[in-house]
């Protein structure tokens, strides 16, 4: 799944996110071979819907992978992070889509492993509190073989770069750089 905004009715619009988005896709068809589904400038109820879909289509034998490039948002007085679909509104939650709302939507889902890659401000909020108590050559192998969710954000609790002069976000130029030079597992 993979989820690009940039055309925001109340909050300012982003250079970036779509384009991200678009090659993320095509570099995960073509190289990969992925199955994509593309949402581009969805609402709340679009990304949540899709999660329902996943949720009633995935089973144990299946792996899913979802990127999002877009807004987020830390709200400091709740200490809670959010993505922002492209009907939120400034200091009014009711679009906004919780960071605790995905991660229980992604315990939920029956998929073996589950990757989030997250390109938006305040991401980091998606893994706080987690930690990996394991750090061995092993580790890897052992993780594997049992049910595994595994987050890699474009940063922590602040804002990242929109742009950088190029058609990719400085996250999302990296990004595809590795998945496009890359020649086995990886």
């Amino acid at each position: 799944l993979v989820i690009g905004s940039n055309d925001y009715k109340h909050l300012p619009r982003l250079t970036t996110a779509e384009t991200d988005a678009q090659s993320v896709a095509k570099t995960l068809k073509n190289k990969y071979e992925f199955k994509v589904k593309t949402l581009i400038n969805p609402k709340r109820q679009d990304i949540l819907d899709r999660f329902d879909d996943y949720r009633e289509q995935l089973t144990g034998n299946d792996n899913l992978l979802i990127y999002y490039a877009g807004h987020g948002y830390l709200d400091e007085q709740t200490n809670r992070g959010y993505w922002m679909p492209v009907n939120a509104r400034p200091n009014r939650r009711s679009a906004w889509l919780a960071n605790t709302d995905i991660t229980g939507a992604l315990k939920a889902l029956k998929a073996q492993h589950v990757m989030v890659v997250s390109d938006s401000c305040y991401s980091g909020t998606l893994t706080r509190g987690l930690s990996i108590k394991k750090r061995t050559p092993d580790y890897v192998r052992e993780a594997v073989s049992k049910r595994a969710r595994v987050v890699i954000t474009s940063g922590g609790l602040e804002p990242v770069a929109d742009k950088s002069g190029g058609a990719n976000s400085p996250f999302a130029a990296v990004f595809l750089k590795v998945l496009n030079s890359n020649d086995g597992v990886l």
